[in-house]
């Protein structure tokens, strides 16, 4: 199973710390995001992956070469605009050799992929979507089950109280993911996941351990915390 590694990413509430540094490549523990994925992604047995990379592409690719020091043999898709999730998985398609595993370039999370796949697999689900249990879900969007498929994913909500089931930024998708993503820019998690859902082809694994994101700096500062402790 091939990774597909969306690394696009602006990072714009991260620039007061880092500058024009991409978000994939922030140091934590003084080495890049990226490179602690890579290690993630070997670590369950994923040995091939693409970069889907669009801002800062070239440091991207300079950080990261062919992947030999990480294990992982890396391919790029560079999009020469800012296209969004589904727009860089549309641009990436030539690369789709059967089911994939796709993660956000700013997440790591303790889910197996290959269990992932396996349950997508026995559901004959489009895709499947780790989901993490969060205390207090109050600062993330979360998600909502019914037998055991996505039913909806509901947008922040700073009202809600308490615990709830959250989008931990692993899938994976047959081929057929591609055939629904539409031409030019677009948001997996706005355009395309919720349509998956509605059909009920999407799978929601509950995963047990925990997953860190890099989007905000207090979600930085807790994966720096905790990761490299």
């Amino acid at each position: 199973m091939k990774a597909f590694v969306l690394a696009g990413g602006l990072g714009t509430r991260l620039k007061p710390r880092f500058g024009d540094l991409p978000k994939p490549l922030a140091p934590l523990g003084g080495r890049p995001f990226l490179a602690r994925q890579l290690e993630w992604l070997r670590s369950r047995g994923i040995s091939r992956a693409v970069i889907l990379a669009g801002y800062g592409a070239e440091q991207v690719r300079e950080a990261l070469g062919d992947g030999a020091a990480f294990g992982v043999a890396l391919e790029y898709s560079i999009e020469d605009e800012p296209l969004g999730t589904g727009g860089a998985l549309k641009l990436a398609e030539r690369f789709v050799e059967g089911p994939s595993l796709v993660v956000n370039g700013d997440t790591i999370g303790d889910a197996d992929p290959w269990r992932l796949e396996r349950d997508r697999w026995e559901h004959v689900a489009l895709g499947a979507v780790a989901l993490y249990h969060v205390d207090d879900a109050s600062a993330r969007g979360r998600v909502e089950l019914a037998g055991g498929l996505v039913s909806r994913f509901v947008e922040k909500d700073p009202e809600h109280r308490g615990a709830a089931w959250v989008n931990g930024g692993q899938y994976v998708f047959a081929p057929g993911l591609w055939a629904a993503l539409p031409a030019g820019a677009s948001s997996l998690e706005r355009d395309v996941l919720p349509g998956i859902a509605a059909s009920g082809r999407l799978l929601g694994c509950e995963c047990a351990g925990r997953f860190w994101d890099i989007g905000t700096p207090e979600d930085f500062a807790r994966a720096e915390r905790e990761m490299t402790a």
